[in-house]
């Protein structure tokens, strides 16, 4: 789908560069990954996604920590220490308490991934935004971004969504 579209971008770059052959055509590329990962707002809002899941993700350590242990104390006791009730007991702590790890792994990762997605989905409608102030601004005809299979930088405009994004 996205080859498509940009196969159609070209095309239409192409045709209108024919068409038009007094008018300039002016054209600019970004490297939407260059962007994302250089972009200091996405740093710091990496920093508050991980302040804000560290205590759940210790809580999780602690309960595999404890589940470890009572493995362990399974293993070294079964057949010698503990009474076969008492080792089924054992067994059936260590199967609820790897049950309640596994709910609450996949509740972390729901959740974590849910606010990843929006916090990136945020971060890119902002980039987005600047894109089209600078397409305005500059009297840009076409815009690319990550994808393109070659772009010279003179039409490279990534640096210049990276200062402007970093000066807010």
């Amino acid at each position: 789908m996205f080859k498509k579209s940009l196969l159609l971008a070209a095309v239409i770059a192409a045709s209108a560069m024919a068409s038009t052959a007094s008018a300039q055509l002016k054209i600019g590329y970004f490297d939407n990954r260059e962007v994302l990962q250089s972009l200091p707002s996405l740093q710091k809002e990496s920093q508050k996604l991980q302040a804000e899941f560290e205590p759940k993700e210790k809580e999780m350590n602690d309960l595999a920590a404890e589940l470890r242990k009572l493995q362990e104390d399974l293993q070294k006791n079964s057949g010698t220490v503990y009474t076969p009730e008492q080792v089924q007991a054992k067994q059936l702590e260590y199967q609820s308490k790897r049950q309640q790890l596994e709910l609450k792994k996949g509740d972390y990762d729901r959740r974590r991934q849910a606010r990843n997605n929006q916090t990136l989905s945020k971060i890119q409608s902002q980039i987005a935004e600047e894109v089209a102030k600078i397409a305005k601004e500059e009297n840009y005809d076409l815009i690319l971004h990550t994808g393109v299979f070659l772009a010279s930088p003179k039409v490279d405009i990534t640096q210049k969504i990276l200062e402007r994004m970093s000066s807010r």
